[in-house]
């Protein structure tokens, strides 16, 4: 289950920080994530790195407790 929580905040850690545009098409196409807040995306470096953060601390989480 962590490695599951960890890949996805790892994806979408890159998309936050490397692929903007993305981020702005998956909205368009779900219109139901979290991720058509237009805070969210003006905030987008804070939001990546929380992202990123949170992945790798599920990915430790997760081979500790393997």
């Amino acid at each position: 289950m962590f490695y599951l929580l960890s890949i996805f905040f790892l994806v979408f850690a890159y998309l936050f920080l490397f692929a903007p545009g993305w981020l702005i098409r998956l909205s368009e196409w779900g219109n139901r994530l979290i991720l058509t807040d237009h805070n969210a995306v003006l905030h987008r470096k804070f939001t990546g790195i929380l992202l990123l953060c949170l992945g790798v601390a599920m990915f430790l989480v997760a081979l500790k407790y393997q």
